[in-house]
């Protein structure tokens, strides 16, 4: 039994995940913002890598075909086949581009939304990303409307053989992913992570002592939504399909539970959370238990919601600080302590 397809399928999304999870643990973990409005930013990137590569390859081939119909789709495929540094920089292009797009609205969207409560933010949030599902939907000139628009080639297509290329972009995927931690982990113990604990922990006397709060989540807001973007562009070159359906809210709250699990303001612990909610993801669909051969009478799907219910009721009871508390903050100062061996 050739398990290549399942490494592939739970690395690459084991590492999308972990770039969702960081970036909430940034804004809700860290700074206190329930940004419930986490799969919009998510839907940024893929529809954006679907816009720009769907009329870029056909302008750059002098295709004259609709962006979202079959026939454009195996043409950008064979495009991207025959021209590989093509496919490579279009795939760098959306990154560049998603991030920034992500980051924009991230600050845009945080002007009005942080001047109201928490719970009024988390709201706000999720009904704009609501919203924005819904228009694309109903939208056909964007990404094709409810019908979705396929063919974005794989950046490593030129690879023959799907098990090889699938494993060369799960490793791009983890290695992107990696660097997203390195990202956070230095934010969170520069000055600026500091100052992030302070407006979650006390809002009011971070005002006090001068410190411009709503610019420090909005400068949050635009960081986590950038991250968010770059998972969405993963994700749309991994399926090489985008549709509205992917990004309903349920996802948002799998990637808060991801938080919760591992632990709210530790990324490691964020982790470990990460790695068992995609274990539990990816190992209780139909699709997973076809490959090894099984088939069910019931629909598993109602399973693994029942599951992750049942996960989030003992955190609540047993575990509300999640698998790893969230630590002290490492400075330069307790750094040299622990270097001269005197017990801070």
């Amino acid at each position: 039994m050739d398990l290549t397809p399942l490494v592939v399928s739970f690395v690459t999304f084991f590492g999308i995940y972990l770039i969702l999870a960081l970036s909430m643990n940034l804004e809700y973990g860290l700074t206190g913002l329930p940004n419930f409005g986490k799969v919009f930013f998510y839907s940024v990137g893929a529809y954006t890598s679907a816009f720009v590569v769907s009329r870029l390859m056909l302008a750059l081939g002098g295709a004259s075909l609709v962006p979202w119909s079959a026939e454009a789709a195996v043409f950008r495929e064979e495009l991207a086949r025959s021209e590989p540094w093509l496919a490579i920089g279009l795939f760098l292009l959306c990154l560049v581009l998603a991030a920034l797009v992500g980051a924009a609205l991230g600050s845009l969207l945080s002007s009005p939304a942080l001047r109201v409560q928490d719970v009024y933010l988390a709201l706000i949030l999720l009904v704009v990303a609501e919203i924005a599902r819904v228009y694309v939907r109903a939208t056909e000139g964007f990404i094709g409307g409810p019908h979705g628009l396929g063919g974005i080639p794989n950046p490593f297509r030129f690879i023959e053989g799907a098990g090889p290329r699938g494993l060369a972009y799960a490793g791009l995927v983890l290695a992107l992913a990696a660097g997203a931690y390195v990202l956070v982990e230095r934010i969170t113990h520069s000055p600026f992570g500091r100052l992030m604990k302070a407006v979650r922990d006390d809002e009011l006397a971070a005002q006090v002592l001068g410190k411009r709060t709503h610019w420090v989540k909005a400068q949050v807001m635009a960081v986590g939504s950038a991250l968010a973007a770059v998972a969405g562009v993963l994700y749309a070159f991994f399926t090489e399909f985008v549709g509205t359906e992917d990004f309903d809210s349920q996802l948002t709250f799998t990637v808060l539970l991801m938080v919760i699990l591992g632990g709210a303001g530790n990324h490691r612990g964020v982790v470990a959370g990460t790695l068992i909610m995609t274990a539990i993801d990816r190992f209780t669909r139909p699709s997973f238990l076809a490959l090894l051969g099984l088939q069910l009478p019931v629909d598993i799907n109602y399973a693994r919601h029942a599951l992750i219910g049942v996960l989030l009721v003992l955190l609540i009871l047993y575990r509300p600080q999640g698998l790893a508390p969230e630590g002290r903050v490492r400075t330069a100062a307790r750094e040299e302590v622990r270097h001269l061996g005197v017990s801070s």
